[in-house]
């Protein structure tokens, strides 16, 4: 299979900043880097793109290149024979620029695979109307590792199938490229819907992992110790994340924690604790007692923007009954795309 990774990865963060080997192991160049000599070892033809060559020491580039990988430094060139183009980029707008240059050069029925913290639906998103005139071949998908390539975590990566809407972002047979290049290196894919791929993938798995204890959590005191109504519990965990996620899109964090009140929460959240077992409301009362000093301060001078708490999803079929066709589509295209903005 021939394969470009673009991106080499921050040996400088992953090395000096975060102390990779000595806090999980494994041995540098780590990321986008390691990804190619792993995909080379197993048979592949490799190119790794890297405009940046000071990412890597000279003794790391020499490890890339005697695995078999092919660096080079110009982007369009390396998506010419790319069946699979995988993304190890920055977050932000970097990403979709590199998509953009690409695009053209890619040959027929190649695949985007992403591995960032941009979801695939946010990257078609920013490329439709490239996709859907001139490359309806491409296919867009992640492939994200869900931990650093070169650590011993990295066993597996996470690969995004059609929507939970039902939408197709890339073809079944583009889809089982990435899984069988998964599986030629001994790692295990994991499919999951498009618009959730990130969430249980990217740096913001830590937020999803806690949240959904939370929420766990919540259910089962709700519905087996108080006895509430599935429904009602429900819709509290829904007004609950909704207005915190509004918070967050209107007045950022700092806004949201003056919003919440810490102190307040604290009070009326410590009368939730019913049962011994609930490790994870011990674990948010000491964090929300001890707030961090810089983040007590800053939402001190916070300003809470007008929000307006909604059902995302109900509001979605509003638009569709009431202005249908192509603009609901545009309205909520538009919406998706601030995801990202």
């Amino acid at each position: 299979m021939k394969v470009t990774v673009y991106g080499a990865g921050n040996q400088n963060l992953y090395v000096n900043q975060l102390n990779l080997p000595g806090t999980y192991g494994g041995v540098p160049p780590y990321g986008g880097s390691r990804m190619a000599i792993e995909f080379a070892k197993a048979g592949h033809d490799v190119i790794l793109a890297e405009v940046n060559k000071s990412n890597l020491t000279d003794e790391q580039w020499k490890v890339v290149e005697e695995a078999g990988v092919k660096v080079v430094t110009d982007d369009a060139e390396a998506a010419k024979e790319a069946e699979i183009a995988i993304f190890f980029t920055p977050f932000g707008k970097k990403t979709v620029e590199i998509a953009k240059t690409i695009l053209p050069h890619l040959p027929q029925n190649a695949i985007i695979a992403n591995t960032c913290t941009v979801s695939p639906v946010i990257l078609y998103t920013m490329l439709e109307v490239e996709l859907r005139t001139k490359r309806k071949d491409i296919g867009i998908t992640s492939m994200h590792p869900a931990a650093v390539p070169g650590t011993p975590q990295h066993g597996h990566y996470v690969i995004s199938s059609k929507a939970t809407n039902g939408t197709e972002y890339a073809s079944d047979e583009q889809i089982e490229k990435c899984v069988k290049l998964t599986e030629s290196i001994e790692k295990t894919p994991y499919l999951v819907p498009a618009d959730v791929s990130a969430t249980v993938s990217d740096m913001g798995s830590l937020l999803t992992a806690v949240t959904l204890a939370g929420v766990l959590d919540y259910y089962s005191v709700g519905t087996k110790v108080i006895k509430a109504p599935k429904k009602m519990v429900e819709q509290q965990i829904l007004m609950t994340l909704q207005t915190m996620a509004s918070l967050v899109e209107s007045s950022g964090v700092d806004g949201l924690v003056k919003a919440l009140n810490p102190e307040l929460l604290s009070k009326t959240a410590s009368s939730m604790h019913l049962l011994d077992q609930q490790k994870d409301l011990d674990a948010a009362l000491e964090i929300l007692t001890h707030l961090d000093g810089e983040l007590e301060k800053a939402s001190t001078v916070a300003e809470i923007k007008p929000t307006t708490l909604v059902a995302a999803q109900s509001l979605v079929k509003e638009l569709e009954t009431l202005i249908g066709g192509a603009a609901a589509n545009g309205a909520i295209k538009r919406s998706t795309k601030k995801l990202f903005q």
